[in-house]
């Protein structure tokens, strides 16, 4: 078995399936699309991926032994540092995932309450949407964004999230107000939380 031309192939359908995802992401990331495509809307960093991707299989299907053997001492480095860069992505766009909530309608349908408080070492942005469906098939819908100002208000964000009925959801804000938004059986807000 030829290694070298089996990676530069795997490289190659690795960077088609990321240029693919980075087309194809930002175009269903909208509010009832599927949640998978909002969750992999990063056309950045996968068009980096397919970029590096396509340069290791060229450098693994070159003519000279020594840049191969370059090549694919890079790449075994590559996927090592890959391997560990994940959790520490994980640390840089989120340090701080205490305050996360993942509440399933009560009703047992497939509907979910989802709260993402997100930063990447700057304010807080906090992100409140349902997700109806089950995995991968599951629908994204919006139902607030919010943003910190440090120099205005720091009230504005979520204490706690639950679903006092399977029609609607409560947010209870930093300042303790409440906030009742109703929710269609689909998983669509039917009110808007406007902070």
């Amino acid at each position: 078995m030829d290694t070298p031309r089996a990676a530069a192939w795997g490289l190659v359908a690795l960077a088609g399936a990321a240029a693919a995802t980075a087309v194809a992401a930002p175009l269903y990331a909208h509010p009832g699309g599927p949640a998978l495509a909002a969750d992999l809307n990063h056309p950045v960093l996968l068009t980096g991926l397919a970029v590096l991707a396509l340069a290791g299989a060229a450098l693994l299907r070159s003519r000279r032994p020594d840049v191969r053997r370059a090549a694919g001492a890079g790449l075994a480095g590559a996927v090592v540092l890959g391997v560990l860069a994940v959790p520490a992505y994980g640390v840089v766009t989120d340090p701080m995932p205490v305050r996360e909530w993942d509440v399933p309608a009560p009703d047992g349908s497939a509907r979910r309450l989802v709260v993402e408080r997100t930063s990447a070492l700057t304010d807080p942005v906090w992100r409140i949407h349902v997700d109806a469906g089950t995995f991968p098939t599951a629908r994204r819908w919006p139902v607030a964004q919010y943003r910190a100002d440090p120099e205005f208000d720091f009230t504005k964000g979520v204490l706690e999230a639950y679903w006092p009925d399977p029609g609607h959801v409560r947010i209870i804000d930093l300042d303790h107000g409440h906030h009742d938004l109703r929710i269609a059986p689909d998983g669509r807000p039917l009110d808007r939380l406007d902070w």
